[in-house]
Formats: structure tokens, sequence, C-alpha cells
């Protein structure tokens, strides 16, 4: 590797760092007011008129405290541990290609080790998470109760329930004047005329047992969230996938009313998720990869605790993902198999991370007419997960096939509806400078993106075809970089490039892109690239422009990434294979 100079790292560290001392407290008063003060103490003391105060005395505000993590502050910290990761790495790397590799080989991995648990702990905000409060309420009123009452709410029913819930809690009134979200078809904001016309149509789905539990649920969360109850109400739903649904409903049922300690217990199963997937990636790929993957994490700005942090199970298919590529790392093709066909059904855009090890069966099985005995078995591990996942969300959900058919239209439903902070190759296709949101959005409409949306499906119709041809692109390079390597390398490339490039998602899935750091030990540069492309979302948003605008920044630096992993995967992949042998060979005959 290319030395890199250490100079201008350490003057970017610094920058920032350097602030002004504080001005020194006054000095003491000179000799003369001393001698006064001593004067006045040799007088005769009076007694003191003690003045009478009504009232609670106030006393003076607390001293403000010397270190104050908020948001700017955390980002600081973020980047300045992610640039202490890179550096340290670098270093390290310099002194293996001198034959020192085993100088200050003791400290340099402590220091690693230490920053990447700061890492991990950094995307829960150092223990902030959000201003001080660990549980995301909003996410549990849609995934909690979305997911205890789908039998009865499916996916179009959560919002125009809650809203016969609330009339019945004495808050009619309240309800006449909001505007809420209709999940059931067009997916935009209008009022709650209808629905209120109409409780029947809601409350046939209840036996009365369910429906006074359900209106105490909502109870809750109306007191809970507040102000803000009314602004949860013109979110997208309950979005959770058939399979997913399986565990989601079983703890929710399980657990009791909604409450406290049950959103409490649990917003704790996303932690231990993710600090397992963490301790998988530490234990296929050791610390290196296990440093940058979690540096990765803290510095990626889409996907911060500020949107899925504290909810009920919304990293569940990140942590099958990872541990699935840490099975097939570790030879364990069957597990890991299965793992991947789990989070694919959890979250659906996941199953890119099988399409790598699915292409690369058929190539061998299409050019040497037998597949190899890993992607046998990894396929088997696939096929027992879907045979069990399948008909147990049947179960579950209390209906027959007709739950896919609903869970297709709730998903046809949301891809045809742009937010302001989609991610992918979809979005940079669909945006134009001229007819962004800030051009568009129009307060007098009910929903004020509504034209901002129509114009953005616009826009993609004109290059839609441009966006199938670059996703062969990708499609082939993927494939073309990966054919002779191993599974786990495929499954690793094909679902952070392919689900960047195919998948249009909220940004914050984005965490997705963890297993990018895997591909390190094929190219060390590739782990770096990827804590960069961090510390480059959190610069992004320093810039002064709309939230779509600065998702469609993010967007292109990803598929910069991706185009960087796969140029750097495809050089010795498309040179040919005798090649070092001829060259080898005109060498000696020239001597």
């Amino acid at each position: 590797m290319k030395r890199i100079p250490f100079a201008a790292l350490a003057c970017a560290l610094l920058i920032g760092l350097a602030a002004p001392a504080e001005a020194p407290a006054q000095q003491a008063a000179p000799a003369a007011a001393e001698a006064a003060a001593a004067q006045q103490a040799e007088a005769p003391a009076q007694r003191p008129s003690i003045p009478r105060v009504n009232g609670p005395v106030r006393r003076p505000p607390p001293k403000p405290p010397f270190f104050v993590l908020d948001e700017k502050t955390g980002d600081f910290l973020r980047v300045f541990f992610a640039v202490a990761v890179i550096a340290l790495l670098i270093w390290g790397w310099q002194l293996e290609e001198k034959g020192q590799g085993r100088k200050f080989r003791t400290p340099r991995r402590v220091t690693l080790a230490f920053l990447g648990l700061m890492g991990v702990y950094g995307w829960f905000n150092y223990g902030k998470f959000h201003a001080g409060t660990f549980v995301h309420v909003w996410e549990h009123y849609h995934y909690y109760v979305g997911a205890k009452y789908f039998p009865e709410l499916r996916y179009a029913r959560l919002y125009e329930c809650s809203a016969i819930a609330e009339t019945e809690l004495g808050r009619t009134a309240l309800v006449q004047k909001r505007m809420i979200r209709d999940i059931a078809e067009t997916n935009l904001i209008g009022p709650t005329t209808d629905v209120l016309a109409n409780p029947q149509r809601c409350k046939q789905h209840f036996s009365p047992e369910r429906w006074e539990q359900f209106k105490a649920d909502i109870a809750f969360f109306t007191k809970r969230l507040g102000s803000r109850w009314a602004e949860s109400q013109k979110d997208h739903g309950y979005n959770g996938t058939p399979w997913w649904n399986i565990s989601g409903q079983l703890l929710a049922n399980a657990i009791g009313p909604a409450s406290e300690r049950t959103m409490f217990l649990l917003a704790l199963l996303d932690p231990i998720l993710i600090c397992t997937a963490f301790a998988f990636i530490w234990w296929a790929f050791g610390l290196e990869i296990f440093a940058v993957a979690a540096t990765f994490f803290a510095v990626n700005f889409p996907s911060r605790y500020y949107w899925n942090g504290g909810a009920f199970l919304r990293y569940d298919y990140l942590a099958w993902a990872i541990v699935g590529i840490c099975l097939l790392k570790k030879k364990k093709p069957a597990l890991g198999g299965a793992f991947l066909a789990a989070t694919g059904a959890l979250r659906l855009f996941p199953v890119f991370f099988a399409v790598g090890p699915a292409i690369q069966g058929i190539w061998h099985l299409i050019k040497k007419k037998a597949m190899p005995q890993e992607h046998k078995r990894i396929l088997m591990g696939a096929l027992v997960a879907s045979a069990l996942l399948v008909p147990a969300s049947l179960v579950v959900a209390k209906g027959g096939l007709d739950v896919f058919s609903d869970f297709a239209h709730n998903t046809v439903k949301h891809s045809d509806t742009p937010l302001t902070n989609h991610m992918g190759l979809r979005t940079i296709v669909s945006w134009r400078p001229w007819d962004n949101a800030k051009a568009l959005k129009n307060p007098r409409l009910d929903d004020p993106f509504q034209t901002w949306k129509e114009q953005r499906l616009e826009n993609y119709g004109e290059l839609k075809l441009l966006f199938i041809a670059l996703n062969l692109a990708f499609l082939w390079a993927v494939w073309r970089s990966s054919r002779d390597e191993p599974a786990w390398v495929a499954a690793a490339l094909s679902g952070t490039v392919l689900i960047t490039t195919a998948a249009e998602l909220t940004c914050y899935y984005y965490a997705f892109l963890i297993p990018g750091a895997f591909l390190m030990e094929k190219k060390k540069e590739i782990g770096l690239w990827l804590i960069l492309l961090g510390i480059g979302t959190i610069a992004v948003t320093r810039l002064g422009i709309w939230d779509d605008d600065k998702y469609v920044l993010m967007s292109v630096a990803s598929v910069a990434w991706c185009v960087g992993t796969l140029w750097a995967l495809l050089q010795p992949a498309l040179k040919p294979s005798g090649a070092g042998t001829l060259a080898a060979a005109v060498a000696a005959s020239r001597k």
C-alpha cells in the first residue's frame, strides 16, 4: 500500500479542536481597595437588616456543564473516532509492508478494539439516545399496535381504527379537525370525514373484547405521544412483512397491554441483536473489519438512532443478514443459507444478499454441469427456512393467502409513493434540480407534497429504461467480480451493491451497507472508502438544502462507493489468467 502522509491527516484532526480559551476571571482589586476593606473591617459591626421575602427564594441557575453532548458534539466525536480508525489502520498496514507488523501490535489492537466499541456506542448517541429517552414511542405505536392487532387491522386500517377508538374515548372534536393519511388506497393525507361516518367499517373486524383492548392501547399512545399524536397519523402505517409478523405479533400479544414497561422491554430486542451481529463480525472477520463496520455504523447519517433507535424489532433484518454472511465465512453454509432466507423474508430487499451465491451456483451448474457442495447446502438451508416461515406466517395472521395479496398491494402502494428521505439509484434518476421539494411543496393542498410526488413519478417514468439498463450492468459487474470467489464474498457484494441500485428505500435502512466492510479481506481500501462515505453523509447535512436534495447527494455518494468497490474487485477478475505467466516468460527470454 502506498504511504499516506500523516501531516495532512493531523491538520484535519486539529481543525475544530482549537477553540478560543475563555477570558480569565477578573483579577482581585488593587492594594488601595484592600486597605479600604481593612478599615471597614475595623469599624464597629452593624446588624444588617434582613428584608422580608414573600414566597420562595430564587436560587441562582446552575453553572452550565463543562461538556454538553448535543448533536453537533456527537457528530464531532463520531468523525474524530472515524479518522482515528483510518489513521490507525493505515499505520498498521505500513508497518506490515516494512516487515514490522509486530511493532506496537498490542497497543494498536487495544486502541482499535476501543474505537470499534465506541463506534457501536456512538450509534446509540453515546448513551444520549433520543435526547435522553431510550424508547421511540412513535415507532412502537406503529409496530406494536400494527403487529398485535394485525388480524383486525391488516395494512389498511391502523389510522382509521385509531380515529374511531379516539371518538369513543371522548376525543371526537379533535378527530374531526384532524388530517390523516389514507393508507388503504391513495397514501395521501386527507380529512377524517368519511372515516367517522363509517365506524363499522373498522369495528366489524374486532370482537368486543379485542376492541376494548385496542381502545386501551390507543388511550396509552395518545397520552404518551401528546402533541405528536396528530402527526403520527400522517405517517405510512404498519408495513411488517407476513414473516416479520410471526415474531412481532406473538411478542406484542404475549407481553401485555401498552405501557412504559412494555415498550422498554420490546425496545431492548434491537440492541441485543445489534450487539450480537457485531460480535459475529469480530468472530468471523477479525478485529480490523469489526472496527471498520462499527465505525461506519456510527458515522452513517441516514441510519442514525433518530429514525429507528429504541423501536420494536426494526434491526432484526440487519442482524440476520450479518449473521448469515458470517456463517458462510466460517464454512457453515446451511445455517448461513437459512439466515439469508430469513432476512429476505423479514424485509424483502435483503433478498439481494442471496442473489450473489444464487448466480454463482447457477453459473457453475450451467458451466460445469454441477453445483458446488457449498451452494447445495446454502440452498437446502434457505429452503428449510422458507418451508417453516410461510405456513407460520399464515397461522399467526389468522388468514389465508389473501395475507400475501394484501402485503403485495401495500408494497406496490409504497413503491409508488416518493418520500423526501428516499435513497438509491432510482432516487437519483427521479431527481431534477428545478422540481425539487423546495420548488413544488404546496401548503394549500391537504398533502403539501402531492405535486412533488407526482412529478417524481413522472421523472422516473422518463428514465425507467436507463434505470433498468444500469441495474443490468451492475448485476453483471457483481457476477463477474464474485464469480470465482467464496459465497460470502458474493453475498456481501450483491447485497450492498444491488440494494443500493435496484431498491429505493427510506434512508434508515442504509445500515445494510455494513457488510461492505467484509470486502476488506479482498481489498483493504474498500473499508476506508466505506468510512469516508459515512463521514460524507454527515458533511451533506451541513449544507443549507432541503431534505430531498440532501438524500439525493447521499445516494450519489453511496452509488459512487458501489462503483469504486466493483472497480477494485473487477480489475483482478478481468485480468487474463495467463497474463502473469506470459509476462514472466517474456522477461526470461530477454535475459
